[in-house]
């Protein structure tokens, strides 16, 4: 992608262009957080079932319904060579942190209270996210609701801890 190509495809000047986006990345990070918003995030006075079936079914409803041609060549191009000290890398970082925080928040209260037996945290972001991007990104069909649900209820199986197993 190039700032000529973005100015021909879209009719807006060079200089327009450049005072609302500094750079080629500042422009795909602004694509990008367009294209993907943030999941929302469940009321924590649910059951710690009720809070991951209501954030993955979110998240799963934001996959699924964003472009995914767009969506794909932005993820790619922010994986080029973005450091920690420039707008691409703290895009991505803010990206998966938007996904992953929830997840991360439910979990740790969920093992603090002794419901869930502690584990790996990123793992289980990729045991309840990782379905449904594979899905999108390969072309099978969307993931219902009752598809989220069976996500989660496989995962805190293997999570639960102690007698609630």
């Amino acid at each position: 992608m190039t700032v000529e190509a973005v100015t021909r495809v879209s009719g807006v000047a060079r200089t327009t262009l450049y005072r609302n986006f500094p750079s080629t990345d500042s422009l795909i990070a602004a694509a990008f957080r367009r294209l993907l918003p943030t999941p929302e995030e469940p009321p924590a006075d649910l059951p710690v079932r009720e809070q991951l079936v209501h954030l993955c079914t979110s998240m799963a409803r934001l996959i699924q319904t964003a472009p995914l041609q767009q969506s794909m060549l932005g993820w790619l191009a922010m994986g080029r060579g973005a450091s920690t000290d420039d707008e691409v890398g703290e895009l991505r970082r803010g990206v998966v942190d938007a996904y992953a925080a929830p997840l991360h928040e439910i979990l740790s209260a969920a093992e603090a209270d002794g419901s869930l037996a502690p584990g790996d945290r990123d793992l289980a972001v990729a045991q309840l996210a990782g379905p449904v991007v594979l899905a999108r990104i390969i072309g099978l069909r969307p993931y219902s609701p009752e598809d989220v649900e069976r996500l989660v209820d496989d995962f805190l199986r293997a999570r639960l801890a102690g007698d609630d197993r």
